[in-house]
């Protein structure tokens, strides 16, 4: 893994993950279109310092970024939202069924107790509610899709660029528990919506980046059959 922020397709970069920023990070992705940002996620908040750093390196001003998509509620993606709210303005997008614990704290379903971190309640200023929303981004569009499972309110990203599909698809891998209300079914309905999506990249939270259609859809398809024929929710 480089020890500096790094490229994966035009306009597309890794921000943080546990080797650039903090080791309790997911990966945070950086989309520039036209001069403006978004950043995908925003890791857990002891690498925050070190994620805007990058994100100057790469030669990109943070208050540019127009939105932070929160994938879902867990600390690792969501606890640098509070400072990056606080020091540079974006507008945070998040699922309504997991924005309650991101706007309130709670301990327990963002995982904050796992990590041993405390989760610095945010305002969700863009809801997403039902199966998909829009958010232009310069002359592009990044896709948010419901794609519950892990948690209720996981969100996946796609973004069609340059004859190549991305799919921003965090915790493909889960935990499931029962913490975070993870549903197994619901689970297995939206990997096999997210294989169909034919996606070129994936960039997952916590395997970063897998290119190739077929290693993408092997990726999605492993997990699958790990978790198929279970009913019930393991960490």
């Amino acid at each position: 893994m480089p020890a500096e922020p790094y490229a994966f397709g035009p306009g597309l970069f890794v921000a943080a993950s546990p080797d650039l920023t903090d080791s309790r990070d997911a990966f945070a992705y950086l989309v520039e279109a036209d001069g403006e940002l978004a950043l995908i996620d925003a890791g857990a908040g002891p690498g925050y310092a070190r994620m805007i750093g990058h994100i100057r390196t790469l030669g990109f001003d943070p208050g540019r970024i127009r939105y932070v998509v929160a994938t879902h509620g867990h600390i690792d993606h969501v606890g640098g939202l509070a400072a990056l709210v606080r020091d540079h303005h974006p507008k945070v997008v998040a699922h309504e069924l997991d924005a309650p614990a991101i706007e309130t704290g709670d301990s327990n379903f963002t995982a904050a107790s796992w990590y041993h971190l405390t989760m610095t309640p945010v305002a969700v200023d863009l809801p997403v509610a039902g199966e998909r929303t829009e958010l232009p981004l310069g002359a592009d569009t990044l896709t948010c899709i419901h794609a519950p499972g892990h948690t209720p309110g996981s969100m996946v990203v796609v973004l069609d660029r340059a004859g190549r599909r991305y799919l921003f698809g965090q915790d493909i891998h889960g935990p499931f528990h029962p913490s975070f209300r993870s549903n197994l079914s619901d689970w297995r309905l939206s990997m096999n919506r997210l294989i169909q999506l034919e996606a070129d990249v994936l960039a997952e939270g916590h395997y970063g980046v897998i290119e190739g259609s077929s290693r993408v859809a092997d990726f999605i398809k492993g997990f699958l059959r790990k978790f198929g024929n279970t009913g019930t929710c393991r960490t």
